[in-house]
């Protein structure tokens, strides 16, 4: 087995214990310390470094991110507030990527964009984690396994069948049959999740609609990231995990289903 490969298998399955372990273990005040660590803290100083930021500054950066983290966590009352943020950046993301063109100065031009992004998307995906962690652990599991079948789905049915390119100023590799094959992949794991979760037969239909719309803006959230290592000119947002780059470079997509889907379980009322 190529060396690579074989680093990629082991840190994968150690991540995958990992997150079953932390999920499905740890009561809730544990696991959003330990969310706030992959979420907020390293994921924070991996961002500082796609922005461009250095020393002290990216400490100081980190800092007002666990801050504003920590408030609202005490603050409870203003979680909602902090997911509705984050929908509304990531709908602004889909016309950012929409708009996208390789040599832009856009982002060099104002700098602040997407240095101040991190608060609108770092913040709310570890608000949304533990906000679906306290209402069912195993939502929390069936969200991760979404957005890994759609990311999945859409490498194998890519390979297959790929021609048209989805997003060529951004990533040339993913094409718009991949993101079908990702697509009818979350669908089917939808179907599972809602007879899982004995959700009633009127919740069906609402579940894997919110579910399809979640694998789909985890595109988004891939994408972005892409965005910000092509403006920056880096090929992974760190290496803290071998063979795989760095954190944000494996909850890329997370970050932004994360607010979609516990905002869409939250008004959409249903039981677990």
């Amino acid at each position: 087995m190529d060396s690579v490969l074989k680093q990629r298998l082991i840190t994968a399955f150690v991540l995958i214990a990992a997150v079953f372990v932390c999920v499905l273990l740890l009561p809730n005040v544990w696991f959003a310390v330990v969310g706030l660590l992959v979420f907020v803290s390293i994921s924070g100083w991996e961002w500082s470094r796609l922005v461009s930021l250095e020393n002290f500054h990216r400490g100081l950066y980190v800092a007002w991110l666990l801050l504003l983290s920590y408030l609202l966590y005490r603050w409870s009352d203003f979680r909602w507030l902090a997911m509705v943020l984050g929908l509304v950046w990531w709908a602004f993301v889909l016309v950012l990527l929409a708009i996208y063109e390789q040599g832009t100065t856009l982002y060099k031009e104002n700098k602040w964009l997407l240095r101040v992004a991190a608060f609108f998307v770092l913040i709310p995906a570890w608000v949304a984690l533990i906000s679906l962690h306290q209402l069912h652990p195993s939502l929390v599991i069936y969200l991760i396994a979404l957005v890994a079948m759609a990311d999945s789905g859409a490498y194998f049915a890519g390979k297959a069948f790929g021609k048209n390119k989805l997003a060529p100023e951004l990533s040339p590799g993913k094409t718009r049959e991949g993101m079908l094959g990702g697509l009818l992949g979350a669908t089917t794991l939808s179907i599972f999740g809602a007879w899982y979760f004995e959700l009633p037969v009127q919740d069906w239909v609402y579940f894997i609609l919110l579910s399809m719309v979640v694998a789909v803006m985890s595109v988004a959230g891939d994408l972005f990231e892409s965005l910000m290592k092509r403006e920056v000119g880096l090929k992974d947002s760190g290496n803290i995990l071998p063979g795989h780059g760095g954190i944000l470079d494996r909850v890329d997509g997370l970050l932004a289903a994360l607010p979609i889907f516990a905002m869409g379980i939250f008004w959409g009322a249903i039981q677990v």
